[in-house]
């Protein structure tokens, strides 16, 4: 039973980590240059600080997840710290996504009544990228967070 339940944990934390890794490789590749008016406009994450933090809480959520799986199982004093990491972990996961999606959603709407218009017209690529890597982000969130009730729920004391 044992063995079947750490099992559970290691298959939880590597697709958490898989989800958070491919959410920030495919962000951080994200790049599009294309002509307005006459002017050449490049499109990168790092142009916005909401996409670089989404990049760097889900590298941070990868290696987090991965090394996790070096500490003993539940019953060792250092499960519950892990515990608490993975409360922290998910709720800048949360944030992150949340901040990339309101900017994902600033660049395909705009904002009316900042006469803010919609870019994702001109740079399709760039858009495709960020929705591919907040659906990443979305599993990466849900995952992690199934860990981590799946962790609380197999504690032994």
């Amino acid at each position: 039973m044992a063995k079947a339940r750490r099992l559970v944990a290691i298959a939880l934390r590597v697709a958490a980590a898989a989800a958070a890794g491919v959410a920030a490789i495919v962000m951080a590749t994200s790049h599009e240059t294309t002509t307005v008016f006459g002017m050449q406009v490049e499109a990168k994450f790092q142009y916005t600080p909401s996409l670089v933090f989404f990049v760097s809480a889900n590298a941070i959520a990868c290696a987090y997840s991965l090394l996790v799986l070096l500490v003993p199982p539940a019953t060792s004093p250092a499960a519950k710290l892990v515990l608490v990491a993975d409360a922290m972990i998910g709720m800048v996961l949360t944030g992150a996504v949340a901040a990339a999606t309101a900017m994902s959603d600033l660049g395909k709407n705009g904002n009316s009544q900042a006469r803010w218009l919609p870019i994702c017209g001109q740079i399709p690529s760039f858009c495709d990228h960020v929705t591919g890597a907040l659906a990443c982000g979305f599993v990466a969130v849900v995952l992690h967070f199934i860990a981590l009730l799946y962790s609380i729920y197999t504690m032994d004391g």
